[in-house]
């Protein structure tokens, strides 16, 4: 029984960090002429390599799975990130350099996803290799999609009464 809410909260948190950080300096995109977001999106067969990547590229949210279970990665504007795996939340900074950096830190002590270089994105797909060995390649979540496969809530019957 446990092991179904925890594995609810952990979606749920998924879901509200990657809400709420992917909102995080949105202007609406009305900022250019035309209507369109200041920064044009790369083209569908341009993929960057690691020393290309920018922080514009890696901007949004991006869903996948690794060694069977979910990660989602969110990467705002302003080089805010929120990465959340198994029952893992991790938030710092993505950083532009040389290559664009991960330096992230879990209130739970979790490591696997704490510091990372992000080696390509293209739009679509994005790859990201951290220092603990693990490799994600992440995808955008189809716009205005809902999640599949959530966890179900238990019975109204099996929660405590309100006083």
């Amino acid at each position: 029984m446990r092991k179904p809410v925890r594995k609810g909260a952990a979606a749920a948190a998924a879901l509200v960090s990657a809400v709420a950080l992917s909102a995080c300096g949105s202007d609406g995109g009305d900022a250019a002429p035309g209507g369109k977001g200041a920064s044009a999106p790369p083209s569908a067969g341009a993929s960057k390599t690691a020393r290309g990547v920018t922080l514009a590229d890696a901007e949004g949210v991006w869903t996948g799975t690794t060694d069977g279970k979910p990660v989602t990665l969110t990467v705002g504007g302003g080089g805010q990130a929120v990465a959340v795996s198994e029952a893992h939340v991790c938030q710092g900074t993505a950083k532009e350099g040389e290559t664009l950096t991960l330096d992230l830190t879990c209130k739970d002590g979790g490591t696997d996803r704490t510091s990372g270089t992000i080696r390509s994105a293209d739009g679509k797909r994005l790859v990201v290799a951290w220092d603990s060995g693990k490799t994600d390649t992440l995808s955008k979540p189809v716009p205005g999609g809902l999640p599949t496969r959530m966890p179900s809530l238990p019975p109204l019957s099996s929660l405590p009464p309100r006083s």
